[in-house]
Parts: structure tokens; C-alpha cells; sequence
């Protein structure tokens, strides 16, 4: 299951830098929940051909991730940011502006 949300997220995410049929078949295998039979009927493919596309086009957005870890920066601002939202909360400001320059530093 967490293969499934990681491919999922990573393919919302740099899904428009692949191609227009490995975006189709990773649509169809991960979002559509088909089978490697069904989406190998619909494109006049051999099973072997759509699990290898699909899985030359999951290692794609990896390699996507590995270099440009848009994912990573997201993460990590969500969690400066929920970090941010409790401190003032809290009412702790020194330490919210000690954060916010950290943030800023960051960028």
C-alpha cells in the first residue's frame, strides 16, 4: 500500500513530464485499479509489454524525485509550516521568528 501512495503522489507530481502513453497506462494501473490483462486489451499490447512500461515509467518518477525532490521540499515545508502554525499557537513568538528565518534561509 505505501508503494501505491508513493507512486500516486509522485505521479500527480511530475506525471506531466512523461509521455503521453506511459501516462495513460500508469492512469489506467494505478488510478483506474486496472489489471495488466485489461489495460493490455485496450492498447493492443502483450501483458509483458504494459508491466514493463509500467514499470520503466514508475522508475522514471523516481529518478524524478531523486533529482529534483520536489516531494522532499514539500514535505519538509509542510511540516516547517505546521511546526510555524503551533508555535503561534502557542504563543511562543521568538521561536516562531527563529522558524521563519529558518524558512527563509532555506529558500
Amino acid at each position: 500500500m505505501e508503494k501505491l501512495v508513493q507512486v500516486a503522489r509522485l505521479f500527480d507530481t511530475y506525471g506531466s513530464l512523461l509521455n503521453e502513453k506511459q501516462k495513460d497506462v500508469i492512469n489506467c494501473y494505478y488510478n483506474e485499479d486496472l489489471s495488466l490483462n485489461e489495460i493490455a486489451q485496450n492498447n493492443n499490447k502483450s501483458k509483458q509489454a504494459i508491466s514493463d512500461m509500467i514499470q520503466r515509467s514508475v522508475d522514471k518518477l523516481f529518478e524524478f524525485e531523486n533529482e529534483l525532490s520536489l516531494l522532499k521540499k514539500k514535505d519538509e515545508l509542510r511540516d516547517d509550516l505546521s511546526l510555524l502554525r503551533e508555535l503561534i499557537e502557542s504563543s511562543n513568538e521568538d521561536k516562531a521568528i527563529e522558524k521563519i528565518d529558518q524558512m527563509i534561509n532555506k529558500i
